[in-house]
């Protein structure tokens, strides 16, 4: 059956669990009377602004398992938070209660196994340094404060994806908090099903407490930047997918549609890669998608090798914690001309100084894994559109939200079907189911039918049970 809430009042909330974690606890409960309940409630989106009775700060995957066994008796939402940088909100609820693991930041690794195990509120920042002093990463967010387990369980798509796949194919395993089993593994060997529902269906089975990534022998990258001005777009657009569909599996990069850093009233579009294999000649993968012909760049070429834990932190700027966001993100089978048109007259018309469009180029290993591998099936789309709307001001709102839904309409006539669920709203079923395909979507709904059959977990793209 489908979770539905009865009505119980804020403070009966707070009650049943403070007495219900009364001396279970590493961490700590934070209600409304709490100085600091404001601060732990506020998300990466600006535009959320939900008002939980409780927030469970643990510390300890027991923490985790109290938490869970403590609401399992309590009718009310259930969010869990690792990064909060859910953009649809799913990190905090009005009324009930926020599974916090922002204090569970560890991440460990074995380098004999080539492995890297992080803790469920650990960011990409943490695991990147600590893999980074062995030499060793994995596909990761492209922000980096953004939370390890979140992000995997959703998909995700990074510099390095094109080489090593999507971050949900180097699961190597993980521990789920679930309701009605406790502690569980999931891995080839344990749990299969789980395993496999994991990697790319979201947070529909339960809290993950740790999850365990393969790594590789990736170090230092050539980071490039290569900036032009919008008068231009037509033919670095068509620069980039021509260069792209033919590109090594090592070059990972992103076509950003943004306004001027100088100038906001003059939209830039730039190359930004991220070549994975600092032995390629010097960097020629790059150099050569920054060549387009006939075109000037504006400002300083950047080519030179960054550490890549260094590399994964460029785009921090552009994700300030706090800021409003409305994204929605398109899959296209192809980068016709009328739809390269389409996206350089969208970009002319950006509706605020730090919103941005992004255009990339998914493909390489990420592409080849076999069909059904994992429950993400959105990796054959050789492209994705993300509208990134950003913006300060509330009074800008409305008008914000109707520019993405106009560009958004804009390209659906070129739409491949599907979503990336990391970087969608609250769109409904319909979107969710079809973002899966019908196969997948059933065999997620056993899933969820086995480990969360009354869908607790349901503050999240949700999968329902029936």
């Amino acid at each position: 059956m489908t979770h539905t809430l009865s009505h119980q009042s804020v403070g009966d909330v707070v009650a049943a669990v403070t007495d219900a974690l009364d001396g279970r606890l590493d961490g700590r409960v934070i209600t409304p009377s709490d100085s600091d309940y404001d601060t732990a409630r506020a998300l990466f989106n600006g535009m959320i602004d939900r008002r939980p009775a409780v927030i469970i700060r643990c510390r300890t995957e027991q923490d985790i398992v109290a938490a869970v066994a403590c609401v399992h008796g309590i009718d009310v939402d259930i969010a869990v938070r690792c990064g909060g940088h859910s953009v649809a909100g799913h990190s905090v609820c009005d009324d009930g209660v926020v599974i916090d693991l922002t204090e569970m930041r560890s991440v460990s690794v074995d380098p004999a196994r080539r492995t890297a195990t992080a803790q469920g509120g650990a960011l990409w920042q943490d695991f990147d340094l600590v893999a980074g002093r062995a030499g060793l990463a994995t596909p990761g967010g492209v922000i980096s404060t953004t939370g390890v387990a979140g992000f995997t369980v959703g998909g995700g798509v990074g510099w390095l994806s094109r080489r090593f796949g999507m971050t949900c194919d180097n699961v190597v395993g993980a521990r789920v908090v679930t309701p009605d089993h406790g502690v569980l593994t999931a891995s080839a060997d344990e749990n299969p099903e789980l395993f496999w529902a994991i990697r790319g269906g979201g947070g529909n089975f339960g809290v993950v407490s740790e999850i365990t990534l393969q790594l590789h022998d990736v170090s230092t990258v050539i980071g490039g930047v290569a900036a032009f001005d919008l008068t231009d777009g037509v033919a670095v657009v068509r620069h980039y997918r021509d260069v792209m569909d033919s590109a090594p599996d090592q070059l990972g990069a992103i076509l950003d549609f943004a306004p001027a850093v100088d100038d906001e009233t003059r939209t830039q579009v730039s190359l930004i890669s991220c070549d994975s294999d600092v032995s390629d000649e010097g960097g020629q993968s790059t150099r050569e998608l920054q060549s387009v012909p006939d075109v000037t760049p504006v400002g300083k070429l950047v080519h030179r090798e960054f550490p890549y834990a260094m590399w994964q932190t460029m785009l921090d700027h552009t994700a300030p914690h706090g800021r409003l966001n409305y994204w929605k993100t398109v899959f296209l089978d192809e980068v016709s001309d009328a739809v390269v048109d389409t996206l350089v007259d969208i970009a002319a018309t950006l509706p605020s100084a730090v919103s941005r469009m992004h255009l990339i180029r998914m493909g390489g290993f990420a592409s080849r894994c076999e069909p059904g591998a994992t429950a993400f099936t959105a990796r054959h789309h050789p492209y994705v559109v993300h509208l990134i709307t950003s913006w300060e001001d509330p009074e800008a709102t409305a008008g914000c939200v109707r520019w993405t839904r106009e560009a958004y309409d804009r390209l659906e006539p070129f739409a491949a079907e599907g979503a990336y669920l990391n970087f969608i709203g609250d769109e409904g079923q319909d979107r969710i189911r079809a973002s899966f395909g019908e196969e997948t979507y059933q065999r997620l709904r056993a899933v969820k039918r086995q480990f969360d059959p009354h869908n607790r977990f349901h503050l999240n793209q949700n999968i329902e049970p029936d």
